[in-house]
């Protein structure tokens, strides 16, 4: 069958009218300024020729400048291509008719040449004011935009290949070609089909580069048919918009009233309004099919494939999609249009009935399809990139704050890498979502935070962030069931008595009830199987410092990631784990621990929490320790610990706690280290930890009890000395066998090491014991110095440490109770109470091992006897030095502080007294009863003589404060009864003696 011979089609009048009557108009204009500037030009007669020829030239600079910034040339050089010489004509003939029509104007003419020649300057000037105006509000200078601090990645679709991130550019230049090499084909229709934030717009802009690069073949049309989503019609608005692409690259005046006659058309009737009267306007009598041959009929002359584009379907409603499609179909029949639509069909299809109609139009007349896809591979490239390369810089974000945030950046291409990127393909999936994970990294100021020296684990962060912005309901309960200290049921915990961490029933409801990637994300970040926790007794503190679902006691770690997401907060370097992780970690590398300790990070002005943490982890690191580094760190614990507070400040000073540590430190790495591998815990060679602290072998004058209580350490070095020795009874459950073992074996290499606690307790500590009490002997017994007048007289800087001496002045205060601003002198006497207590305590009681530890004085001062001679010596060192008040007065006062500083609870007295109470029991302080009851009965006069002239003296204790006025008469009567008890019964002087 042939085809159908075209036939000739009807002009269109209307344009031949338009160009005749622009040459009409137009010499009629140029001929009303000639009449007009004539009669203006006589009165320049009597100006110079440079200056009319200056205002000649400024006009037409403004005249071309202002011709050139409209478009006019390119205008132009568009109808010259179109070879119209009929519009030409038409135009001249308008120009000759203007000359026809001179005696119909005669009398406008005639206004004009008698009309005030300042008519022209007024028209002149306005002329000018109209074409300067544009002109400077382009060019004038605008105040500089304040450069923003913050930087966000825009979600806008690219338009140049060197944008592109997914390597599209070769896909879309494939598609370009495959359209125009198609050929003009009626209904030929091209899907491209993607979910949204695949890229589909910048797919269709790569695409129309190249489709721009074919040079007068194709004109494109991108019709988006949501920024006309409430317009009634949206077939004419598609007709305009191809109308307006159409003629911005061709002359075609023929084209716009074809259109309008289409549109009118496809409108149907139109009712008028006119003076109350309606009235009904029919469109004219062509057909559908005649119009569309009219516009067809005009791109088959300009010679130009139009490719149309209506991108964003899937943004519409169901109802709005049918309608576009519908209008879109009506204009099929034309030859020399391509048409492209860009659209999600799983969104179109989510609308139900409407829905699967649009689907169901689609399947009819989209006759290629293209489905856009996202590789992974291609997103962790983008993550993985070299952000400091100058082809990696992206406009709206500065390379350098991009590297920053590498570190979670490269976590995320992790995941994208490994087993279950397909479950967080739905989170991350696309450019668009990745855009907005950096952006909400950026917003809460990630590139400020340096993640390497914070505790933040970066899987736990990203998903915790795609909590947040995809699940908000869901991550605002995890905020307010887990953050301002509180434990819910999403962080995992450990019941009393349990080693194993669980999670909470609760929870299990949660993960169930949220299927999909919420569920997913919820088990990625808490549940104990898919951490590997659940069978786990002994998890690492690395990993307990670090993940999410740890939230309970001191391991605030949910709370500290939901800050930092909600409040941009985040800890500080001493508050984390991986500082102290860091530095252990130089120190296994050579880094001497002094010049870490010395570092800005622990410096001890700034508070002494650094220090603490990094002698508990590198303790608890310590077990593979070379030789060198144990020694170092060793050597250099003890050489810190006069530099630690020794007074409570929240807990016990950092000086008593380093002492634990210091045992701890001995028992893994103190012993049998080499510069290789570790040996077996032998008798062998666990004997290295008895050398250390007795000073012996390798190590003699550098033992542990000379170097604690060395005369430079004054009273402090005693009670470190005493800690020291009662951390070391085995019956007190420290967990630190080797070291039990290795004092135990330095007496008997054949003695057994394990067995009953306190047998092992009493062999173990008995040399310890001696050698304490010989050089407490050589220091204050023998030369008869008085240890409880010393220790008053140890000056306050030596509680304080580095950190707290600048409270020098507060603590030197008198303790006063009632006066706030001495809460520091408070502390520090409570201290200097305490360390005089515990010192004789320590030295002088003869209690066998009972969980509390060995007294000094169980032991004799040589032999295994163990027959209490250090207590009977300590007791008469006590009464006869320290308490004597015949050598000293003052004495007096020392041994009432001593009585007062041991008071007791009613709670433990079975009394009904307030407050702390003085008993028999308790009120010798590990002194002999006997001792006090006779010390009593000689001095009881002297005592109460000069106790008062001392009524205000106080004595300051960690749980209460004992006064000369209100307490000491409690005190005398408990004395009372010991010198009673002391006094030998008129019985017991009869008894005979019984021989030898």
């Amino acid at each position: 069958m042939k085809a159908a011979k075209p036939t000739m089609k009807m002009p269109e009048l209307l344009v031949f009218a338009r160009w005749f009557l622009v040459g009409f108009v137009g010499a009629e204009t140029s001929r009303a300024t000639f009449y007009l500037s004539a009669g203006f030009a006589q009165g320049l007669d009597d100006v110079a020729l440079w200056a009319k020829a200056v205002g000649i030239l400024a006009g037409l600079v403004l005249c071309l400048t202002y011709t050139v910034k409209r478009g006019a040339f390119e205008a132009a050089a568009r109808m010259g291509r179109s070879l119209r010489i009929d519009l030409l004509v038409a135009m001249g003939v308008g120009v000759w008719s203007s000359g026809l029509a001179l005696p119909w104007l005669s009398k406008f003419h005639a206004a004009l040449k008698s009309a005030d020649p300042q008519w022209a300057q007024v028209v002149f000037v306005l002329l000018c004011v109209v074409l300067l105006s544009p002109l400077l509000q382009q060019y004038w200078a605008r105040p500089k935009k304040v450069s923003s601090q913050l930087y966000f990645i825009s979600d806008e679709e690219i338009g140049d290949e060197r944008d592109d991130l997914l390597a599209s550019e070769g896909q879309a230049k494939s598609f370009a070609e495959t359209v125009l090499s198609s050929g003009a084909h009626p209904g030929l229709v091209f899907g491209v089909d993607g979910p949204w934030g695949v890229g589909k717009t910048s797919f269709i802009n790569l695409a129309e580069r190249y489709w721009e690069s074919a040079g007068d073949k194709v004109i494109v049309c991108r019709f988006e048919p949501l920024r006309y989503a409430s317009e009634p019609d949206l077939a004419d608005r598609l007709i305009r918009d191809l109308t307006a692409a159409i003629q911005s690259k061709v002359f075609a005046p023929e084209f716009r009233p074809a259109a309008s006659r289409y549109s009118r058309l496809i409108k149907g009737k139109a009712d008028v309004s006119f003076l109350g009267f309606k009235l009904s306007l029919e469109p004219s009598q062509e057909t559908v099919d005649e119009l569309l041959d009219d516009i067809d009929e005009v791109l088959r002359r300009i010679g130009r494939r139009v490719i149309i584009v209506i991108d964003d379907l899937d943004r519409l409603d169901a109802k709005t999609t049918n309608n576009v499609l519908f209008a879109t179909r009506r204009a099929f029949k034309l030859s020399h249009a391509t048409y492209v639509l860009c659209y999600d069909t799983e969104i179109l299809a989510g609308g139900k009935d409407e829905g699967s109609r649009a689907r169901e139009f689609l399947e009819k007349f989209v006759t290629v399809k293209l489905s856009l896809f996202v590789d992974s591979s291609s997103l962790r490239d983008f993550l993985r990139r070299d952000w400091e390369r100058a082809e990696s810089h992206m406009g709206s974000v500065p390379s350098d704050t991009m590297v920053k945030l590498g570190a979670v950046l490269n976590e995320l291409a992790d995941v994208l890498d490994g087993s279950l990127a397909a479950k967080y393909l739905p989170l991350v999936g696309d450019m668009r979502k990745v855009k907005r994970f950096v952006n909400a990294l950026l917003l809460v100021q990630i590139e400020r935070t340096n993640l390497g020296r914070t505790d933040f684990n970066k899987r736990d962060l990203i998903n915790l962030m795609l909590l947040h912005l995809n699940y908000p309901g869901l991550f605002r309960r995890i905020y307010a069931e887990e953050a301002e200290g509180r434990s819910g049921a999403f962080s995992v915990r450990r019941e009393h008595g349990e080693s194993e961490f669980k999670n909470s029933d609760e929870f299990s409801k949660l993960v169930a009830a949220h299927q999909g990637s919420a569920g997913f994300l919820l088990s990625e970040l808490f549940d104990v199987d898919a951490l590997e926790l659940g069978a786990r007794t002994d998890v690492e503190e690395a990993i307990r410092r670090s993940r999410a679902c740890f939230n309970f006691d001191e391991l605030r770690n949910l709370e500290s990631y939901l800050k930092l997401i909600v409040r941009f907060a985040t800890p500080e370097p001493e508050q984390t784990f991986v500082l102290y992780q860091d530095a252990v970690e130089r120190v296994r590398r050579g880094t001497s621990i002094v010049s870490v300790l010395t570092s800005p990070d622990f410096e001890l002005r700034r508070g002494e929490h650094a220090h603490d943490q990094f002698w508990r982890v590198l303790v608890n690191q310590s077990h593979d320790f070379t030789n060198a580094i144990a020694h170092d760190a060793i050597e250099t614990l003890v050489d810190y610990l006069p530099r630690y507070s020794a007074f409570e400040n929240d807990d016990r000073g950092l000086r008593q706690r380093s002492i634990y540590s210091l045992v701890r430190l001995l028992d893994r790495a103190g012993w049998g280290r080499t510069s290789g591998r570790r040996r077996v815990n032998s008798a062998e060679n666990v004997l290295e930890i008895a050398w250390r602290i007795f000073g012996e072998h390798t190590y003699q004058g550098k033992g542990l009890l000379e170097q604690l209580a060395s005369p430079q350490r004054g009273i402090l070095g005693w009670n470190d000395l005493m800690l020291f020795r009662l951390q070391c009874s085995a019956d007190r459950q420290g967990q630190i066998y080797n070291l039990h073992r290795a004092l135990i074996v330095d007496q008997d290499m054949t003695a057994p090491t394990s067995g009953l606690v306190s047998e092992l307790a009493l062999m173990g500590m008995r040399k310890m014991s001696q050698a304490v009490f010989a050089q407490f002997n050589r220091k204050y017994i023998e030369p008869k110095r008085n240890f409880l007048a010393d220790a008053n007289k140890e000056p306050v800087t030596a509680y304080l440490g580095v950190t707290y001496e600048k409270l020098q002045d507060e603590a030197s205060r008198d303790p006063w109770p009632e006066q706030a601003e001495t809460a520091t002198a408070r502390r520090v006497s409570s201290a200097r109470s305490v360390v005089k207590s515990f010192v004789i305590y320590q030295l002088s009681n003869a209690r066998p091992p009972n969980g509390s530890g060995v007294g000094c004085g169980y032991y004799d001062e040589i032999g295994a006897a163990d027959g209490g001679g250090i207590a009977k010596v300590m007791n008469d060192y006590v009464f006869g030095i320290c308490f004597n008040p015949e050598a000293d007065e003052d004495n007096a006062l020392l041994f009432l502080d001593h009585c007062l500083a041991h008071l007791s609870s009613p709670f433990f007295s079975d009394r009904d007294d307030a407050g702390f109470v003085p008993t028999k029991a308790e009120l010798p302080g590990g002194l002999d009863p006997m001792a006090i009851g006779r010390y009593w009965t000689k001095y009881r006069n002297l005592i109460r003589l000069r106790a008062e002239r001392e009524q205000d003296r106080i004595v300051v204790m960690p749980s209460y404060f004992a006064f000369y006025r209100d307490d000491l008469d409690a005190v005398y009567e408990v004395l009372d009864e010991l010198a009673q008890d002391s006094t030998p019964s008129e019985e017991d002087l009869d008894a005979p003696v019984p021989p030898g």
